[in-house]
């Protein structure tokens, strides 16, 4: 009807771009824009600068400027006017930090439903996820995340891991279950080249770059076999020792290449080209690289990351649970092109079964029934 005004739906996560959250969040506003029922509005400290369509209103929280001294729990204020001024029909937050906390308590001032979406398992979790010489700043942050955790109107994970460390952790029951999605492969597929073992994220000591840089040295006998790291570049301050032996290792490494930063659409045209991909973190939540990878017809190798026991389980890859194993499995896989097939046939299958975008269009139906009827 003319002249009757959507539903304001309202996003808030502290970046607008960067990694597999962000991503994913991208996806949802598709979604929501297909569905054509909602004015979306995305509230975010880090917007993205760059000249790009947008079918909705960003608002920046706080200055701009680098994360707060004490966190981002110091732009409350902030944050809870721009929810005020907008008087959304509900909020979605993904990303805990301080903003999960001070979404529950306007959602709970306003009667406002706050779907809290997990991205992570440490969010689910007492754990801080990293190290940092600003111990109170991430204490606070956690503090206000489980503040968000225990008080949110309704959440959503991404497996039954963090479902049941939900429980375990916070007394809470998940409200539904909702797998990663990603649309299909748009790439051309291209498997002739040099054979490629692919390692994907941000250089962060939790992903452990420097086990990817050992599996390269321990393979280097396996000629026309090239590694390749794509991801941004370690922060210089902080970890500092670390970074220099990272980058040294780097470049002692011959048939090693690191690529830097790349945007999604380049991370898939790498996979297209690419045969196995290896995962080395200490933990994750769903990686989104898992399914990029399936979809791409390359072959997941994790160090010990493996969601809800699918690699293990539906035979979508490999677990191999301690540098030694990770290079057997490289190995094996190197040596054996039917097993390369193999796990690429289930994984595609798989991803395409459990990951597309009908998820997202799930994730829409359930923000619909949480609304409440917008009051103005």
């Amino acid at each position: 009807m003319l002249g009757v005004a959507k539903p304001r739906i309202c996003i808030v996560n502290p970046f607008e771009h960067g990694g597999g959250a962000e991503y994913q969040i991208e996806q949802l506003i598709d979604a929501l824009v297909r569905a054509d029922e909602y004015e979306i509005h995305y509230l975010t400290h880090f917007v993205d600068e760059r000249d790009r369509k947008r079918s909705y209103q960003v608002s920046r929280i706080g200055n701009g400027g680098p994360i707060p001294r004490f966190g981002y729990l110091m732009e409350a204020r902030s944050l809870y006017r721009k929810l005020r001024d907008i008087d959304p029909c509900i909020i979605y937050q993904r990303v805990a930090c301080a903003y999960t906390g001070i979404c529950a308590f306007y959602s709970r001032r306003h009667a406002t439903p706050l779907l809290w979406h997990v991205a992570h398992d440490t969010e689910v979790t007492p754990q801080l996820l990293e190290k940092a010489r600003n111990v109170v700043r991430l204490r606070l942050e956690k503090w206000a995340a489980e503040s968000g955790a225990r008080h949110a109107t309704r959440i959503v994970v991404q497996t039954r891991h963090q479902a049941h460390l939900l429980q375990k952790n916070y007394a809470r029951a998940a409200d539904a279950v909702v797998p990663n999605f990603h649309p299909p492969a748009a790439e051309t597929l291209d498997k002739s080249g040099p054979l490629t073992v692919i390692w994907i994220a941000n250089l962060k000591p939790w992903k452990q770059p420097e086990v990817f840089v050992r599996l390269a040295n321990s393979l280097r006998g396996c000629s026309e076999v090239r590694f390749v790291i794509v991801g941004a570049p370690a922060p210089t301050s902080g970890n500092e020792r670390w970074r220099q032996a990272l980058m040294r290792d780097i470049q002692n490494t011959p048939n090693l290449r690191y690529v830097g930063q790349k945007s999604h659409a380049e991370v898939n045209e790498l996979l297209a080209c690419a045969h196995i991909f290896v995962n080395t973190s200490v933990h994750e939540g769903f990686p989104n690289t898992f399914i990029q990878a399936w979809l791409r017809d390359v072959v997941v190798v994790s160090l010990q990351v493996d969601p809800d026991h699918l690699l293990d389980r539906r035979g979508v890859g490999i677990v191999a649970r301690s540098e030694a194993g990770l290079v057997t499995a490289v190995r094996g896989l190197i040596d054996d092109p039917d097993a390369r097939a193999a796990y690429r046939e289930r994984g595609r299958a798989h991803a395409i079964e459990h990951h597309s975008l009908r998820n997202a269009d799930d994730l829409v139906g359930l923000l619909r029934s949480y609304r409440r009827e917008p009051s103005r």
